[in-house]
């Protein structure tokens, strides 16, 4: 738990520093593009707005550490997107200063602090993950393991294993693979004698799986057996050993299911999955419904529930900083706020803030259930396969 409580703290720093370099960064350049052209606004206009702007986007990355608080793989991406509009601002200043001012160092300083907020989003991922503790598998966060002469990533979370990237690093959650602990009969460290192939089944949208193959060479191996899967994933003895380990503490507790799949079960759950994931124009094409598909259309849902409350936030702020610009957006007058607007504004931000939850966060929450499930059952329990799997030679070790 203390260790689990220091690396997450130590990637938040990381996070915040990333965020927060191209943003000083930013003013200084502003100044020096100032200073070159002879202007005295040594500081950029609109800060206000800036840092509005800033707790909004906060609030944003803030919300996406905590909904993958365990998923460790996420929070370098979150580190790169909470330093995107700082790092825009700063380059786009260097482009100018470069090209205006014919100074050219400007395009190395830009390169530079692309350079280093890549760098720590890459050092937030270390933190949380390296080195694989003991402390670290007693913990619930995501620990990814490399497979060997694959692109793919083996990631044991605190609930499941998982097999990603299996398409794409870029889309490393189309074609996801997972045996969940109360499915997982057994898993041990193989040694593959001669070169194959291992078949694994991914989520179609239709009663029959789609197929993916990839390449198994001889060496040590990780042969997982699930109630609807069966993988050969290759690896090297020390990652083999480690994945074992994790598996063995965080799967200690938890019962195998040994009760047969229900189709009608998979059938309902898939169809939530499902949801609006295709329009009809896609279905008549024949589009399969990709594994990484997402609910975006939900965020204009909720933008539009979030507008009272936007609102009557905005005519707060106004009161509070006396912006005469402001004011006039939102209906002050002379620092006098109508009651009554102040009345059905909250009354329809309460309202609707109880529509966000009952159609938006409880959709995507059904939505994400849907996914999980899918990912570990991808097809009914009537047609379900498992992956040929070679002939293994001596067993080194088993859960």
């Amino acid at each position: 738990m203390i260790e689990a409580l220091a690396r997450r703290t130590a990637g938040l720093i990381l996070v915040t520093l990333g965020a927060a370099l191209p943003v000083v960064a930013y003013t200084r350049l502003h100044a020096w593009d100032a200073e070159l052209a002879g202007r005295t606004d040594r500081y950029p206009t609109g800060l206000v707005e800036m840092l509005l702007g800033g707790i909004g986007i906060w609030l944003i990355i803030g919300t996406g550490l905590w909904w993958h608080r365990r998923r460790t793989t996420m929070w370098p991406i979150w580190a790169r997107w909470a330093a995107f509009p700082g790092l825009f601002l700063a380059v786009a200043i260097c482009l100018a200063v470069a090209g205006k001012r014919n100074e050219p160092i400007a395009l190395a300083v830009g390169a530079g602090l692309i350079a280093v907020c890549w760098a720590l989003s890459e050092a937030v991922g270390l933190v949380l993950t390296r080195p694989v503790t003991d402390g670290l598998i007693a913990s619930r966060l995501e620990i990814p393991f490399r497979v060997r002469g694959l692109k793919a990533r083996l990631c044991v979370r605190h609930d499941r294993l998982v097999l990603d990237s299996l398409v794409s690093r870029r889309k490393r959650s189309r074609d996801v693979i997972a045996v969940p602990w109360q499915a997982l009969r057994s898993i041990e460290l193989v040694d593959v004698e001669q070169e194959t192939v291992c078949r694994v089944l991914v989520f179609s949208g239709l009663p029959q799986a789609s197929a993916r193959e990839f390449d198994v060479t001889r060496g040590p191996a990780l042969h997982i057996v699930g109630t609807a899967r069966e993988l050969l994933v290759p690896v090297t003895n020390e990652v083999g050993r480690a994945v074992l380990r994790a598996v063995e503490v965080r799967s200690a507790d938890v019962e195998v299911d040994e009760d047969e799949l229900a189709e009608d079960e998979w059938r309902r759950k898939s169809g939530v999955r499902r949801t609006n994931a295709l329009t009809h124009a896609q279905r008549s094409a024949g589009v399969h419904y990709r594994t990484d598909y997402r609910p975006y259309r939900l965020i204009p849902v909720a933008g539009f529930l979030l507008m009272p409350l936007y609102a009557l936030s905005n005519m707060t702020l106004a009161l509070v900083t006396g912006s005469k610009k402001r004011q006039e957006q939102f209906y002050v007058v002379d620092g006098v706020v109508n009651p009554w607007t102040v009345a059905v504004l909250a009354a329809a931000s309460i309202g609707f803030l109880y529509g966000l939850y009952r159609w938006v966060v409880k959709s995507f929450l059904s939505f994400m259930e849907g996914q999980n499930y899918i990912e570990a059952y991808p097809e009914p329990p009537a047609r379900a396969k498992t992956g040929t799997v070679p002939g293994s030679g001596k067993r080194k070790k088993k859960r």
